[in-house]
């Protein structure tokens, strides 16, 4: 059988996804991307030359399955791929993200063709479903459940193992879209007020450095660790050792990364969204936050570590859950059959 992967195989996400196909069908995939590079006329090239990598594959034996991550990109670029099936994944609540001006336009017209026009649309949780069948997607094609995690790598601590002050962990990708700087800003108002708390900002990105100058001006550096990009392998153990678990940004679909830090007793604090309403019930199993009010995150910060011991059950319901839902093993093995199935169904045809 041979299947192809479209998509950024750098990003954590995909890894999963990958690694899940390819446990279950017993051997390498292939995979194909456009580089990344920061300099636009670079990136034009690349697309160029991926573009015609795509055109050369259609002169050679048809795939049994492309898989390909949203569906406003590798997903409209799957269509150009012969394959038996086609499957895509939307990357978060809508991949038609912003969705005004003339960007919000064509990424919608991508979407609807692609829906229309896949085999199979992987919805990671039920948030996604709401933009899919808004593009037109059939409701029979969308399969409704996350990759999961890797349970054997991400252990639950509780906090009475956690000898130290509180560390809250960030680890999403260092771009606009997840708000760094308003948790800097958090972190100055929780320095200024006297509470004593660390912050390990995992990931790499763009704003790196920026990030790294405004923790300097903001006077909290001390307080602050830039961890950079890790071997996912090491992440697990950075997640076990926090306290609490931050994410803040202004979009959100399923995330693989609460799911992680909720497996290891690391308390959420993230912004209230559709996407973590569906798993986050306030003052309890977590906090949810407004977009963009750093001053109310600071407070929910606070709020934690004051009465950090009053939700130590809490945390331990969300391994609970994770270990029933969220099950990369069974979740990957339902999946990969989904298929199988519609590969046999489309034999008989």
């Amino acid at each position: 059988m041979r299947v192809l992967f479209l998509g950024e195989t750098y990003r954590a996400d995909a890894k999963t996804w990958i690694e899940g196909v390819e446990l279950n069908l017993g051997k390498k995939i292939e995979t194909k991307e456009v580089p990344f590079t920061p300099q636009r006329w670079k990136r034009i090239l690349y697309f160029l030359r991926f573009l015609c990598e795509l055109f050369i594959l259609r002169f050679k034996k048809p795939y049994d399955i492309v898989l390909a991550e949203r569906a406003t990109s590798y997903g409209f670029f799957a269509l150009l791929v012969k394959s038996k099936l086609k499957v895509v994944a939307q990357q978060g609540i809508t991949d038609a993200f912003p969705e005004s001006g003339f960007t919000g336009v064509y990424k919608r017209y991508f979407q609807r063709k692609v829906y229309k026009n896949v085999d199979l649309i992987h919805a990671w949780g039920n948030v996604m479903t709401y933009s899919m069948l808004e593009s037109g997607a059939p409701p029979s094609r969308i399969m409704v459940l996350p990759k999961g995690i890797n349970l054997s790598l991400y252990n639950y601590r509780t906090f009475s193992e956690k000898n130290h002050d509180p560390i809250g962990i960030v680890t999403r990708s260092l771009s606009e879209i997840y708000r760094h700087e308003d948790i800097l800003k958090a972190f100055q108002i929780l320095k200024e007020k006297g509470v004593k708390v660390d912050c390990w900002i995992v990931g790499d990105g763009v704003l790196r450095e920026k990030l790294e100058g405004i923790s300097k001006a903001l006077k909290i550096e001390d307080r602050i660790r830039f961890f950079g990009r890790i071997d996912n392998k090491l992440l697990p153990e950075l997640l076990e050792e926090s306290d609490f678990y931050l994410a803040v940004p202004e979009t959100e679909g399923v995330s693989a990364s609460l799911f992680e830090a909720m497996a290891c007793g690391s308390f959420p604090i993230v912004t209230d969204l559709p996407a973590n309403r569906a798993f986050i019930r306030p003052g309890q199993n977590g906090f949810l936050v407004p977009v963009g009010k750093p001053d109310i995150l600071a407070s929910a910060i606070e709020k934690f570590i004051l009465n950090k011991n009053d939700y130590r059950i809490q945390t331990q319901l969300n391994r609970d859950f994770i270990e029933s839902r969220v099950s990369f093993d069974k979740n990957m093995k339902l999946i990969f059959a989904r298929y199988l199935q519609l590969l046999e169904q489309k034999k008989g045809k």
